[in-house]
């Protein structure tokens, strides 16, 4: 029932209900309650500022879009708090309310040619040819919803913020003689000779006797889980399934061209090139030229020392209201001539039309298909939805989900056993869910015995589950595994075979031994690293970051051992090269200018501790915590 208020809330007897009930309110004295505005408690308060509810909602939706680009679309509010992200988005609204009440108490300003080449200069709004696109920029504020003068004041805020870090931050400089100790930290390189002795080098074990197999199988029946699996009963309610057969006739064909045939239609198009001046005088230096017989393009090399900037192909409605004025002035300009100055906040603009594209007015006929496919589809959809509905409401009466499917003509799948990752018992994917999360994640989080809500998919239609049973997840049973368990006891043997083998030839090479002859013992081969630093690592050599640790402990000509995959490597230190920070100006400046960096955060860290404690910062956590 609830799926089918939301699908006909849009219409005139729903409108019509709501009307009724806001009046069943009034007379009942909800409206009076209504009438009684209640504020929303600020949620912090930095001097004079305050921090209300929407602010920080708005920036923790923002965080959160970015954490679901990495995390995936179920990433939940609920978890990002646990990461703390609630309180880092509170700190950094803080700390801009703290250098904002810092730039006020000082009157600092931006001015506006500042803040105008600041978002000139932003790569984010560069065309292809690295210039500033107007259009660019205009696609950006309809797509976060600002206007031309929210966005400049905020750029305002965040170059103010940043005069003032800088300004705090200056001359804090790391010790030259801390850089030079940590380049040569950082930068020594050790060279080992390495081999390894294979596990599969080492005798085949006897067989495990039941004891030896009994406790192996004990101490590891980790390794011997079977997951829990679960019965299911799927149904799915797509469009697809109620599209084959349906038709729209030409009535209701003729009748929505009618209503949308500006939808088909190719408006007017301008292609349009333009050059920007910051003051009014060399745009009329220009229109002065373009008079006089020059050359678009080269007046614009030559008074802005750059190519004319595209706009591109223009429609009527190509600009925001701020930038209007662009638009107007090339739908008043013939094909090949020019317009201008015309003035919009971000300067004053100089304008050619290169060409016209008339307006294209489509035929029913060439309509037709698009229409179709689309009636054809809502109408698919409403059948979709009355039929989730009477599914809903059969299940909300009592009627089990199979008998309710089979009743509506729902296709019913039954899987037998399916763990959470969606494979079978054989570690085979399951057809109907592998890969499916949003099915899984039902069959997951429904109790056994019980059924899911009706879901609604985001590739379209409805899902919904039943779980009909569960096997829990165990360890399988010895007699079931033995084999796998006599295996992983040899395997394990064999590994304690080569880990003594390693031990005893590590011994053996010392100072002096013949790595060569002492590697062929074992079948093994030597390699020689190349130079690694502590952070190194060389997989050919078969050096590891736990050998990397060890060898940076050794002194010249010790040996030492590590556990690698499929066996032990028995290593032996050839080189030691020290780093010599004279003879490398450019690392020894960029680590300097991250240490330099490092010591500017501490000091702008040090810095809002005191703008902090000078200016008072309240917060309301008890709100903040209501809110998520």
């Amino acid at each position: 029932m609830l799926i089918a208020l939301r699908s006909k809330a849009a219409t005139w007897v729903v409108k019509i209900l709501f009307v009724f009930l806001a009046g069943s309110f009034v007379i009942w004295g909800i409206g009076d309650m209504l009438r009684q505005r209640v504020q929303a408690p600020n949620l912090a308060t930095i001097g004079s500022i305050k921090i209300s509810s929407p602010e920080l909602q708005d920036e923790f939706d923002h965080q959160m879009r970015q954490y679901r680009q990495v995390f995936g679309e179920n990433f939940t509010n609920e978890q990002a708090k646990q990461l703390g992200l609630v309180d880092r988005v509170m700190a950094g609204l803080v700390v801009r309310a703290l250098y904002d009440t810092y730039a006020q108490r000082l009157h600092l300003n931006v001015s506006d040619v500042q803040v105008r080449d600041q978002i000139k200069t932003d790569p984010m709004f560069k065309n292809s040819v690295g210039e500033f696109d107007l259009g660019r920029f205009a696609a950006f504020l309809q797509e976060i919803r600002n206007s031309e003068g929210q966005y400049v004041a905020a750029q305002r805020k965040e170059m103010l913020r940043q005069e003032i870090v800088s300004a705090v931050s200056a001359g804090a400089v790391a010790p030259k003689l801390l850089t030079d100790r940590l380049y040569r930290y950082r930068n020594e390189t050790r060279v080992a000779e390495t081999f390894l002795v294979a596990d599969n080098a080492m005798p085949e074990p006897a067989e495990p006797t039941d004891d030896e197999v009994k406790a192996f199988y004990d101490a590891h029946q980790d390794q011997f889980q079977a997951p829990e699996y679960r019965s299911l009963l799927l149904v799915r309610v797509t469009p697809d399934q109620f599209s084959a057969g349906l038709t729209v006739a030409d009535d209701k064909l003729q009748e929505a061209y009618q209503q949308r045939a500006k939808e088909f239609d190719q408006p007017e198009r301008r292609d349009v090139e333009q050059m920007v001046f910051s003051d009014q005088g060399k745009a009329q230096e220009a229109v002065a030229k373009l008079a006089a017989g020059g050359d678009f393009a080269q007046v614009a090399q030559e008074l802005t020392g750059a190519p004319p900037v595209p706009l591109g192909k223009l429609e009527k409605s190509s600009f925001v209201t701020d930038l209007q004025a662009l638009t107007d002035a090339a739908f008043a300009t013939d094909a090949g001539k020019t317009a201008g100055p015309v003035q919009t906040p971000l300067g004053w603009h100089v304008i050619h039309v290169l060409t016209i594209e008339p307006e294209v007015k489509s035929t029913f006929e060439q309509a037709r298909p698009q229409l179709e496919k689309e009636l054809v589809k809502e109408l698919a959809i409403n059948k979709m939805i009355d039929t989730a509905n009477q599914l809903d409401d059969a299940l909300a009466g009592g009627a089990s989900l199979d008998d309710a499917a089979k009743t509506l003509g729902l296709p019913v799948t039954k899987i037998d056993q399916v763990d959470a990752q969606g494979l079978a018992p054989d570690g085979q994917p399951v057809a109907d869910v592998a890969g499916n999360q949003l099915v899984l994640g039902l069959a997951s989080a429904t109790d056994v015995g019980t059924t899911s809500s009706l879901t609604e998919d985001p590739s379209g239609g409805y899902v919904i589950v039943k779980v009909d049973g569960s096997t829990p997840a165990a360890t399988r049973p010895l007699d079931q595994v033995r084999p796998q368990v006599a295996a992983a006891w040899k395997a394990a043997e064999r590994d304690k075979a080569a880990a003594a083998r390693a031990g005893e030839l590590a011994g053996k090479l010392g100072l002096n031994g013949d790595i060569q002859a002492i590697a062929t013992e074992v079948q093994g081969t030597v390699a020689t690293s190349k130079p690694v630093t502590r952070s190194g690592n060389d997989a050919d050599a078969h050096v590891t970051p736990d050998l990397v640790s060890k060898l940076f402990a050794l002194q010249m000509g010790q040996t030492a051992t590590v556990p690698v995959q499929g066996g032990h490597v028995v290593a032996r230190l050839k080189a030691i090269n020290e780093a010599n920070p004279a003879t490398d100006s450019p690392g020894v400046d960029a680590l300097q200018k991250e240490l330099d960096a490092a010591y500017q955060g501490d000091v702008v860290q040090q810095f809002g501790e005191s703008l902090r404690r000078e200016i008072g910062v309240t917060i309301n956590q008890p709100a903040v915590d209501a809110m998520f």
